[in-house]
């Protein structure tokens, strides 16, 4: 049984280091790579235009590194490569092993994902597939940059807030966004909506407003609390 369970285990491990046999498509674009377990349209280069696009935005990225990127159309797929288990994330990031890119079920032609629920994306004007691919390649980069351990080295309000930030591409309406923190909208919690909207006004509002750099955010990242403190304190125009 225990040589059975040691089989079982590095054949799991080795799936997830090398997940390429299981995508049957692939191309390249610039600095990407691309796998799919479905065809792939020519569309595909005009998403991750748009996807450089953004990532031109974040401090980490350099357009020469390679991007290595998986549609996960089935789900188990997801499920295998989500790292937490569950086909119902719209994207994922492995900083810590392979640094790949997965994304579930998409509609490349229409620049977007579908849906894991019978009800539609959330924001899903803002959200694109290029939206979720620099999503995840900005996890990616700051791995690069601070380690693999990243996740455990920083909050999430930080990680999640500043890769939303970067996917956004500049799609984001602070003020707006300031109204609704301040009326306590459940769309600014992420426990309640499942959206990085109030992570992204607090990374935005320290960058745009307070003009921090972004190496001296993550060098001394402040205090979620105090920041939410000085947003509530903002004035609205």
């Amino acid at each position: 049984m225990a040589i059975v369970f040691a089989c079982l285990v590095a054949a799991y491990i080795a799936v997830l280091s090398w997940p390429q046999p299981l995508f049957a498509h692939h191309v390249r674009h610039q600095n990407y790579e691309v796998w799919s377990d479905q065809p792939i349209p020519p569309q595909i280069a005009q998403v991750l235009d748009d996807a450089t696009r953004r990532l031109r935005g974040s401090a980490f990225h350099a357009p020469e590194t390679p991007i290595r990127l998986f549609i996960c159309n089935a789900n188990w797929r997801l499920w295998i490569y989500g790292q937490h288990f569950s086909a119902r994330l719209g994207g994922a990031a492995d900083t810590w092993n392979t640094r790949n890119i997965y994304i579930r079920a998409a509609d490349i032609a229409g620049n977007r994902i579908h849906s894991p629920g019978p009800g539609p994306i959330a924001d899903a004007a803002q959200r694109t597939l290029s939206y979720y691919i620099a999503h995840e390649a900005t996890h990616i980069d700051v791995g690069r940059q601070y380690g693999r351990l990243v996740t455990l080295r920083y909050p999430q309000w930080l990680l999640e807030g500043y890769a939303d930030y970067i996917g956004k591409g500049g799609d984001f309406d602070f003020d707006e966004n300031l109204r609704l923190f301040k009326a306590g909208s459940e769309k600014m919690a992420v426990s309640k909506s499942g959206l990085y909207r109030g992570f992204h006004l607090e990374v935005a509002y320290l960058l745009e407003k307070e003009g921090m750099a972004v190496d001296a955010l993550f060098a001394n990242p402040p205090d979620q609390s105090a920041v939410q403190a000085k947003l509530m304190a903002a004035p609205l125009r």
